[in-house]
């Protein structure tokens, strides 16, 4: 059987009990269960990780995987839960009845093994075992990431961290790799990849608490500007345009957040305001060029582009939101005083979610094609951040000071729960459950609303339809 066909008998197997005898084929020591999800990592889901994290990750995983039996079992559980939610798209935690439960359950049997197995590793202080335990780290956090548990993931990116910056950088002020030419490429791309993961956590679970001291700090520098545009004679262009401007402010918020919560603003260089009056402009410039994209339509619409633009109309309200009050003062009342575009979002999402035909397979295609650029020519966007739906309703349910609202909010995510690349709402939906419980305790919805600070930051008046 040629190599091709073997793969592919490989990943269209059913998913079954991990109870099978052990067996050796060409090298390999373990059960058929264990084999087939170390294929299904190597054949799915390792080529959609190493194409976001732009490395080819083969040495730095896959060799290693044959080396150290903790890499091994850590590769085996990511491609169980990979397979896990390519049978049920999202989380199969609490459904023993769903057929990737099974699936699930040897995923996190591997995982527990590949975790007593490092910690062996670290006891007996072997050779490399400090790469040994970046790269489990590594998988552990995106592990963790794919079910949704923040908690767990952010755990293992802070040891991972703590293990760079001790072993690393143990004199340095940050984890610049350009501060230590003694790493070797392994190390360097280890440091690389957890940047790339501090950064993930940051977008992944929101603003509040994150932003506060970043795991690795990094020089703003030269901005280069980005120019939108003319027009959009194509709504891909609109989408493409709106994705853009959103990852900017993003990176912005992140590489400038040692700045926010400042004692004084004076101490906030003037190049950085700078930098967020432009990104409010991109934002502002979108929506006119938007809106002129939609006057110069004639012709009907395929019965998806009203989605389609409302989803972009949510999403640049929300990211406008994100960035009006940063690096000032009281950044929470200018939450308690923006209900009204919080109630605005959840309308807008609502209509969208409530009355699409066969949810929630519909909204992930209108997303997907908002989002066709992220993926790049395959479509791969399994890690992606797109933009979509879920990460509104989040930001909306975490910050919206009216409970009512932010209540909807989280129903909508739970109502049934549908993916959009790296966004898995029932995930957020549990995440957000929690942060309102710990932001009702605090007393955080006794804060009086009293209007909204969002004029003259966002200019526009959308028609909900």
């Amino acid at each position: 059987m040629d190599a091709q066909k073997t793969d592919r008998a490989v990943v269209t197997q059913r998913p079954t009990a991990s109870f099978s005898l052990p067996i050796a084929i060409g090298g390999w020591t373990g059960s058929m269960d264990e084999l087939r999800s170390f294929d299904y990592f190597r054949l799915q889901t390792f080529q959609d990780l190493a194409y976001s994290l732009s490395t080819s990750l083969r040495e730095l995983v896959l060799q290693n995987s044959h080396r150290h039996e903790a890499i091994k079992h850590a590769v085996i559980a990511l491609g169980a839960l990979g397979e896990t939610i390519r049978i049920n798209s999202t989380s199969t935690s609490h459904n023993a009845l769903h057929p990737g439960f099974v699936k699930h359950e040897f995923a996190r049997l591997q995982y527990h093994k590949s975790i007593r197995l490092l910690q062996k590793t670290i006891q007996r202080n072997e050779r490399e075992s400090v790469e040994t335990a970046l790269i489990t780290c590594f998988l552990f956090v995106v592990f963790e990431f794919l079910q949704g548990h923040d908690q767990s993931s952010t755990t293992h990116l802070r040891s991972g961290l703590a293990i760079i910056r001790t072993q690393y950088f143990p004199h340095a002020d940050n984890m610049d790799i350009m501060q230590n030419p003694k790493l070797n490429p392994m190390q360097s791309e280890i440091t690389r990849i957890f940047h790339i993961l501090d950064t993930v956590a940051n977008k992944w679970l929101g603003l509040r608490g994150f932003y506060d001291e970043p795991h690795i700090p990094i020089d703003v520098g030269s901005a280069s500007t980005y120019i939108s545009p003319d027009y959009f004679d194509t709504l891909d262009a609109a989408s493409e345009d709106l994705m853009i401007v959103i990852s900017r402010v993003h990176n912005f918020r992140r590489y400038t957040s040692r700045y926010n919560h400042a004692p004084s603003t004076a101490q906030v260089p003037a190049t950085i305001y700078a930098q967020k009056d432009l990104l409010l402009h991109e934002l502002d410039i979108h929506r006119r060029r938007l809106n002129q994209f939609l006057a110069r339509q004639i012709d009907a619409q395929i019965p998806e582009d009203p989605h389609r633009i409302t989803i972009l109309r949510i999403n640049r309200k929300i990211t406008t939101m994100e960035l009006a009050p940063y690096l000032k003062p009281h950044e929470e009342r200018f939450y308690a005083e923006s209900m009204p575009h919080f109630f605005q979002v959840v309308s807008l999402a609502t209509f969208i979610v409530r009355q699409t035909p066969e949810m929630p397979r519909r909204v992930t295609q209108i997303v997907h094609r908002n989002n066709k650029f992220a993926g790049g020519p395959e479509g791969r966007y399994q890690f992606e951040f797109v933009v979509g739906l879920i990460q509104p309703l989040y930001f909306t349910a975490i910050n919206c000071s009216d409970k009512t609202t932010a209540q909807k909010a989280i129903d909508l995510l739970e109502g049934e729960p549908w993916r959009e690349g790296a966004w898995d709402s029932a995930a957020m939906a549990r995440i957000a459950r929690r942060k309102v419980k710990e932001l009702e305790a605090s007393g955080w919805y006794d804060v009086e609303c009293q209007g909204t600070l969002m004029e003259g930051t966002e200019k526009e008046h959308e028609t909900q339809s």
